[in-house]
C-alpha cells in the first residue's frame, strides 16, 4: 500500500501542495480513528471487569506512548528541522537523511499497534484485521505524502518511488516487536494497546494535521482529516 501510494508520483504534477495535503490529512484522519476504535475501546473492554482503579492503566498507558514519541521527537533528527537551524548550529544530516529519520519515527507506532493488537486476539482475528486494514489504506497516502515531496526537492521519480516505498519497512520489525512484548508479558496487552494509541495519536496531532494544513491548505487538511477518519469508522462498524 506504501508503494503504491508513492507510485502516484510517476502521474502527478511537480508541484502538487493539493495533494500532499490531502495525503497526509486523510493519514491523520484513519489513524485518530484506529487509535480510538482498534486500540483504546478494546483495552477498556479487556479491563471492565478489573475494576474501577484498574481502568486508569488506559490513560497511563496512553501518556506513555505520548511520551515515549516526544523524546523519541526531540532527541532524533527531524523533518520540520530541515528550514532552520537547530540550537543555532545547521544540522549535517542531509535533506532526505531527515526526511527518512522522521518518517521511519512516525511508522513505529503503526507497526507496534498491529503487532500489539495480534497479540491481543484468541478466538476472534477481526478486530486487529479491521486495523491491519486501516493502517494499510493509511499507508497509501502516507506513500504519496513521501515521494511528492521528494520529487519537488529535484530527486528523480524512481528515486522519490523508493524513499516512500522504504519509509514503511520500520512497521514489519515493530509489529514484531510489539506482538512479542504483549504476547509474553503478563497482563501487559491493555497497557500495550493503549501505549500504541498515544504514539500514534502524537503523531497526528504534532506533525500531520499541521502540516496538512501548511501554505494555505487549511480546508483541504481538514476536509480530508474527517474524511479519512470517516472511512476507518466505516469501515470498523461493516467489518465488527
Amino acid at each position: 500500500m506504501t508503494m503504491l501510494g508513492a507510485s502516484l508520483v510517476f502521474f502527478t504534477k511537480k508541484n502538487s501542495k493539493k495533494l500532499v495535503s490531502i495525503a497526509l490529512g486523510s493519514s491523520a484522519g484513519i489513524m485518530i480513528a484506529a487509535s480510538f476504535f482498534s486500540l483504546i475501546l478494546p483495552a477498556m473492554d479487556l479491563l471492565e471487569n478489573s475494576g474501577r482503579l484498574s481502568l486508569l492503566i488506559v490513560p497511563f498507558g496512553f501518556l506513555c506512548g505520548v511520551l515515549f514519541l516526544t523524546v523519541c521527537d526531540h532527541l532524533l533528527p527531524h523533518e520540520h528541522m530541515l528550514s532552520h537551524e537547530v540550537e543555532g548550529v545547521q544540522s549535517k544530516l542531509s535533506q532526505n537523511q531527515l526526511l527518512m529519520l522522521a518518517m521511519t519515527l512516525h511508522n513505529i507506532p503503526e507497526g507496534l499497534a498491529v503487532g500489539v493488537a495480534f497479540a491481543g486476539c484468541t478466538n476472534n482475528l477481526l478486530p486487529a484485521l479491521i486495523l491491519s486494514i486501516g493502517i494499510g489504506i493509511q499507508n497509501f497516502p502516507e506513500g504519496t505524502a513521501i515521494s511528492l515531496p521528494m520529487f519537488q526537492a529535484g530527486k528523480s521519480k524512481f528515486v522519490s518511488l523508493m524513499y516512500g516505498q522504504f519509509s514503511g519497512i520500520v512497521e514489519i520489525p515493530a509489529a514484531i516487536i510489539g506482538f512479542i512484548f504483549a504476547s509474553t508479558v503478563s497482563n501487559i496487552l491493555p497497557f500495550s494497546l493503549c501505549f500504541a494509541a498515544g504514539a500514534m495519536l502524537f503523531v497526528c496531532v504534532e506533525e500531520l494535521i499541521p502540516e496538512a494544513s501548511t501554505d494555505g491548505q487549511i480546508d483541504i487538511g481538514a476536509i480530508s482529516t474527517m474524511a479519512g477518519f470517516l472511512i476507518m469508522m466505516i469501515l470498523d462498524i461493516m467489518l465488527s
